[in-house]
């Protein structure tokens, strides 16, 4: 390990929680494993911090399960704003009202959860007054560079360094598998499938370790930003509140709009039926003075059953299935070349999501060791192992006789440091432009290419002096801290710079 003490942090939709590890928890506190920085406040039993931020005429900014336990009496009083789900919204323009026609940027918002992580883990006894500093943050596969960039604002917002991005499915992977010895020695030469799926959104990678445990790298990747536990609770508001409504005649759907703090309410107790439901057949969705009618006060107590629960995401369950069967499309493989299947996050708790993925891949499916924590204990092996992100499969442009110009190679580092620059020669001056077409191979040593979303439209001269004239692309590749490629291209007659960045690089990650 580089470092005594590193960090890791897994900054979540619906929670968060950092870890540490290193040299000091090894040989002081004697743990084997990374330790995570659990809320275990006012006696309750241990677990991650709500991704919630609390504004309020208070100069303190409040973050965390004591936000989100407020919600339950302050959610809708004036004075009072509560913020969740800020990951959602990283990659939004548009500044979010806090308090009192006070404005924020989301990446804003989001570092006050990062100051919090920060503030809670240096209280804990093991880092022995020491600042949490440098830390690794991982990131859903689908979040793009305004995302990552969003997540480094707020770190560096924070007080605190990014020294790298991982995947939040190779955290799992690292976490599960690594020992501090062997380092992922029992992996070597073996494909895991990583099913994340938590309040925000689903994570489906296939990593595989090289035969000498040197790399892991991704096969593939998919993910679906808008099926996942936060959108489970609405559904089943959705279902109870018709319910509640079909019990009371009295009552029109219009009028039904929950004041005060009823919503937030709402909201905690069908989250809570909806954990509950994964260890029991039937629960009740209960909230006081749900509603309020000439003077009359509604109480709102809905049972749900499992199966009612099911039937409403039965949909949903079925798009993460045909998520993993892309994946496996993608990497040219079927359930059977597939030697673990890890579940992670929340939602892999639903019974029939393990029931659904056991019947495609059998024994193999497995369970993260505390999955809670998972993920951001992947990233703190990372962030102590010094382990870096590489280049998985080579990206290039694909020229206009079609064949591949490679500009990022397989195994370069994704290091900000790095850059190249290529000339490419324009021959079709009919166009008036130069399209860079970014490609990249589909699987490891395959010579198909799969087309990436991007293409960079270069203006060029639209006269020429003589037949055969050419027009000069010149084109700088750079690796940015955001763990993009960005292209910078000009033609040489024109002058105009025109940029793109290049945001789905298949990493890798290099374990020496």
């Amino acid at each position: 390990m580089k470092e005594k003490l590193a960090f890791g942090v897994d900054f979540g939709t619906t929670n968060s929680i950092a870890a540490a590890w290193g040299d000091d928890i090894l040989k002081i506190a004697k743990e084997k494993a990374p330790i995570a920085f659990w809320d275990v406040s006012e006696g309750r039993p241990r677990r991650p911090h709500a991704s919630v931020v609390w504004y309020s005429a208070a100069p303190k900014i409040t973050v965390g399960n004591q936000a989100r336990a407020r919600m339950q009496s302050l959610g809708g009083v004036m004075g009072n704003r509560f913020i969740r789900s800020i990951k959602r919204r990283l990659a939004d323009d548009q500044p979010i009202e806090v308090l009192g026609g006070q404005r924020a940027a989301a990446y804003e918002v989001a570092s006050e959860i990062f100051r919090h992580l920060k503030q809670h883990a240096e209280q804990a006894e093991v880092l022995r007054k020491r600042e949490m500093g440098d830390c690794v943050v991982t990131v859903p596969v689908t979040f793009s560079g305004p995302h990552r960039r969003a997540i480094r604002r707020a770190v560096e917002r924070a007080g605190m360094k990014l020294t790298g991005f991982l995947h939040e499915p190779f955290a799992a992977v690292i976490s599960h598998f690594y020992d501090p010895d062997r380092k992922l020695a029992t992996l070597r030469d073996q494909r895991v499938l990583v099913f994340d799926w938590g309040g925000g959104t689903l994570d489906v990678c296939i990593a595989q370790v090289s035969k000498d445990g040197s790399k892991i790298v991704e096969l593939a990747h998919g993910g679906i930003e808008d099926r996942a536990g936060d959108d489970f609770d609405h559904r089943i508001m959705a279902s109870v509140r018709a319910s509640f409504l079909e019990q009371h005649p009295e009552i029109s759907d219009e009028e039904l709009e929950l004041q005060g703090d009823a919503q937030d309410r709402f909201w905690l107790d069908a989250e809570g039926a909806k954990i509950d439901l994964s260890s029991t057949l039937k629960t009740n969705v209960t909230v006081a003075s749900f509603f309020q009618k000439h003077g009359k006060i509604y109480d709102l107590q809905e049972p749900i059953s499992r199966e009612n629960f099911e039937a409403l995401i039965v949909q949903e369950i079925d798009a993460a299935l045909r998520c993993v069967e892309r994946c496996l499309k993608d990497a040219r493989l079927t359930p059977g070349c597939i030697d673990h299947l890890l579940l992670v996050g929340g939602t892999s708790n639903i019974p029939m999501i393990r029931e659904r993925l056991e019947a495609l891949f059998g024994h193999k499916v497995q369970v993260a060791h505390e999955p809670d924590a998972a993920i951001a204990r992947g990233a703190a092996i990372v962030a102590a192992e010094g382990w870096k992100l590489f280049n998985a499969l080579p990206v290039g442009v694909k020229l206009c006789d079609g064949t591949f110009f490679e500009v990022l190679k397989r195994d370069a580092p994704v290091d900000p440091t790095s850059s190249r620059r290529v000339v490419f020669y324009c021959t079709d001056w009919r166009v008036g432009s130069a399209n860079l077409i970014f490609c990249r191979r589909g699987v490891a040593g395959d010579k198909d290419l799969v087309q990436m979303e991007t293409v960079l439209q270069v203006p060029t001269k639209h006269e020429v002096d003589h037949e055969g004239d050419l027009d000069r692309i010149v084109a700088d590749f750079t690796i940015t801290p955001d763990a993009t490629l960005r292209c910078d291209a000009q033609s040489t007659t024109l002058g105009k710079i025109e940029h793109c960045e290049i945001h789905d690089i298949a990493f890798g990650l290099s374990l020496s």
